[in-house]
């Protein structure tokens, strides 16, 4: 190992520490956030999709207690989806993605979420990031979250860019963000991020003052 990998080593050593740490002390509170059921953290990333975490949670319950399993989602009609879900917008999207959801797991796996992360990018809606917020927040898997929350903060804090136009799609952004997962705490880690990039290192106007990552930060070091 030279000395630069050294050096990328201990800032993202200092990084997770730091992170975890403020997190502690500012974690947000969710519903889904209090289960390890996959299919209730699956139907929560459905509508927490281009929407707020506030709206979403309003329409949370609704769905978990009328849809409680994949067989009633399964076989719920579009236009009581469509109602229920239209304070988030993109009614009509959402709805048939359920309904292809429910469809396909119990057509597919009998109604069992499934556990790996190839099977679960097989289920209509699914991408790398809700597979591994699945492997993440329910098994605790060793995987991260990678959402433009995710993509801020790294490119800010280690100064990374991507070549892509869309950096979620980028493997060598998924490459680094998998560097960073603390052994066994992914879960911990992931939702620390998500918070961290809405409270503190937002798009907008960024807490530098207040954030516990100054002093490693590039982008805060380039001001």
């Amino acid at each position: 190992m030279n000395m630069e990998e050294v050096k990328i080593d201990k800032k993202i050593s200092q990084f997770t520490k730091e992170l975890l740490e403020w997190w502690k002390a500012n974690k947000r509170d969710f519903p889904w956030r209090n289960t390890k059921n996959p299919y209730a953290v699956i139907l929560a990333e459905f509508l927490l999709k281009k929407t707020t975490a506030q709206q979403a949670e309003k329409v949370y319950f609704q769905l978990l207690t009328k849809y409680s399993t994949t067989k009633k989602l399964a076989r719920a009609r579009i236009k009581d989806l469509v109602n229920m879900l239209k304070p988030l917008g993109m009614e009509y999207k959402r709805a048939e993605l359920l309904k292809q959801f429910g469809e396909f797991i119990e057509n597919n796996y009998g109604g069992k979420i499934p556990a790996k992360q190839d099977e679960l990018l097989k289920i209509p809606g699914v991408g790398l990031y809700t597979a591994n917020a699945v492997l993440s927040f329910v098994y605790n898997e060793n995987v991260p979250t990678v959402d433009t929350n995710f993509i801020r903060i790294i490119q800010r804090v280690f100064g990374i860019k991507s070549s892509k136009k869309r950096a979620r799609e980028d493997k060598e952004i998924w490459i680094f963000a998998q560097k960073l997962i603390p052994n066994n705490k992914s879960r911990d880690f992931n939702f620390a991020v998500l918070d961290f990039g809405a409270l503190i290192c937002t798009a907008k106007k960024p807490g530098c003052t207040v954030c516990p990552l100054a002093d490693i930060c590039e982008f805060n070091r380039s001001k």
